[in-house]
């Protein structure tokens, strides 16, 4: 089998969410056959869908993967689970969210997963995010760039309330000896 590129999109909105998403890519730097790519910037951003919550933290990690689409998201979902997470309201509150967005340029339907994730050509702190990293990523949907993406969006809703960078991530990359500790994001919620 050979290596994906996969992005993760991931969120937190309860309790440190800065600790918390530090913990999840700590355990996603972990799994088996994957290594992290690129890190987005964090993004605090307002909920979408049930708006009476607490505001998020946003971002998006980019993996290397020989596992398959099945078996990362079963390991993200056990992430989840680890870190406190309940699947009790569909867009409520949560610890910890970890959704793949895309698996290469697959199309994935089945029951379980969908990807490229259904939802995410509609949400800023999505699109934002990506862009940062992999502007020229094409979705094999749309077949048009992330960046055409995030455009036609903002010109869709000049309204929408913009994503706020609140910080930037050590490099991943290049610094492997720096996030030894599992800090990727030197955030405190504190100010």
């Amino acid at each position: 089998m050979s290596e994906s590129e996969v992005l993760v999109g991931f969120g937190s909105n309860l309790g440190d969410r800065s600790r918390l998403i530090n913990r999840a890519l700590k355990a996603i730097s972990r799994l088996p056959e994957t290594s992290l790519l690129k890190l987005s910037s964090l993004y605090e951003t307002a909920p979408v869908g049930y708006l009476e919550q607490g505001a998020f933290l946003n971002g998006i990690v980019q993996l290397k993967t020989l596992m398959s689409a099945s078996e990362l998201l079963a390991c993200l979902l056990a992430i989840e689970k680890s870190l406190g997470r309940e699947r009790i309201e569909r867009w409520g509150p949560r610890t910890v969210d970890l959704d793949i967005l895309f698996f290469a340029d697959r199309i994935i339907d089945e029951v379980d997963l969908i990807v490229p994730h259904p939802e995410m050509a509609r949400r800023l702190f999505v699109l934002e995010p990506l862009c940062e990293i992999v502007p020229d990523w094409i979705h094999p949907v749309f077949c048009e760039t992330v960046s055409v993406l995030l455009n036609k969006h903002q010109i869709s809703n000049p309204l929408e309330e913009p994503c706020r960078l609140v910080s930037s991530p050590l490099d991943v990359a290049h610094s492997k000896e720096k996030v030894e500790d599992g800090i990727f994001y030197r955030y405190s919620e504190s100010g």
